[in-house]
C-alpha cells in the first residue's frame, strides 16, 4: 500500500470513528432518538468501506449504497456483514434525515445496526492493518 494510501484509509477510518462514538454517546441516553442511531451506524459503516476500498486502490463513485461499494471490494476482502444488512443499512444515508413517510423506528433496530456498523468498521481497521503490515 502506498503512503499516500494508508493516510488516507486511516482518515476514512477516524471518520468512522466520529460517528460509532456518536452512537455510543447517545445510546447511553434510554430515551435516544433511534433515527439519529441508524443514520450515525450507516455514516459509520460507508466510511469504513470507503477507507477499505481506499487501502485497496480500489476507486468508487460518490454513494450511499453500501451493497454497491461491498459489491466494489474483490470476493477475497469480505467485512463480515451480509448484503441484505448492508441494504437496510444503507436506507438511512438519507430516508432517516428528513420528514415523510419514514419506516417505524424502534431502539431494537438501532441496537442492531450499530452492531453491524461496528462489525463493519472492525473488518475493515483490521483488514488495513494487515495490508500495512
Amino acid at each position: 500500500m502506498q503512503p499516500e494510501s494508508l493516510k488516507e484509509a486511516q482518515a476514512w477510518l477516524r471518520k468512522a470513528q466520529s460517528d460509532l462514538r456518536a452512537i455510543e454517546i447517545l445510546i447511553k441516553d434510554s430515551d435516544f432518538p433511534p433515527d439519529i442511531v441508524c443514520y450515525h451506524a450507516q455514516q459509520a459503516a460507508e466510511k469504513a468501506l470507503k477507507g477499505l476500498l481506499t487501502a485497496y486502490g480500489m476507486p468508487f463513485p460518490k454513494t450511499h449504497d453500501l451493497v454497491l461499494l461491498n459489491r466494489l471490494l474483490s470476493s477475497a476482502i469480505d467485512v463480515g456483514v451480509e448484503p441484505r444488512v448492508l441494504a437496510e443499512l444503507s436506507y438511512f444515508a438519507v430516508e432517516s434525515r428528513y420528514p415523510g413517510e419514514l419506516e417505524e423506528y424502534s431502539h431494537g433496530l438501532a441496537e442492531k445496526l450499530s452492531q453491524q456498523a461496528r462489525t463493519t468498521y472492525d473488518a475493515a481497521a483490521d483488514l488495513i492493518r494487515k495490508l500495512h503490515s
